[in-house]
């Protein structure tokens, strides 16, 4: 594959490869059953009017994708918002905020086991947030590291979170 510029994010769900190359305003997806098949979801679109017709604008980059159960996809971006999308279509759902990222962080997302939740890093703060998908809100807080977390990684089967963080620790929430 050849793309326009440096691929920032990117995962597997069911029979696609989903990447975000920085600078651009969309999700290229490659159909993995159908010769490499790519199809590009702008996210501006879906702004309508409110896009003032600038569909090509970049205003964020996304840094982390996670699929859930080949139905829905988590980006973490840049400017302090997680979106969470349809995965089939691409359609935004939610927009999830109430924590702080930039250009210099290191977002991360991951889902609950359940899929309710949706939890993620912050740069000036040594928490977790969880939100909830229906509500859009932060709901709990994890505290435990003494610097920002950089990584997490949620079970599969279980629910367990794993973290790493700044501090040189590697913490299990169960």
């Amino acid at each position: 594959l050849h793309l326009s510029g440096a691929v920032e994010a990117c995962c597997f769900a069911g029979n696609k490869f989903i990447c975000y190359v920085r600078g651009t305003p969309h999700l290229t997806y490659f159909d993995l059953a159908n010769d490499m098949k790519q199809t590009k979801i702008n996210l501006n679109q879906q702004q309508g009017a409110a896009s003032g017709g600038f569909s090509d604008h970049v205003s964020f980059a996304i840094l982390d994708l996670r699929p859930y159960n080949d139905k829905y996809l988590a980006a973490a971006t840049d400017t302090s918002r997680n979106i969470v999308l349809d995965l089939e279509s691409g359609k935004i759902l939610r927009n999830l905020y109430g924590h702080s990222n930039d250009g210099f962080s290191q977002p991360k997302v991951c889902w609950s086991n359940s899929g309710q939740y949706l939890l993620g890093n912050t740069q000036d703060e040594a928490v977790i947030c969880v939100w909830d998908i229906a509500s859009q809100q932060i709901v709990k807080r994890l505290e435990g590291h003494s610097a920002p977390p950089r990584d997490m990684v949620c079970g599969n089967t279980m629910d367990v979170l794993v973290t790493t963080a700044y501090d040189k620790s590697t913490r299990l929430w169960f």
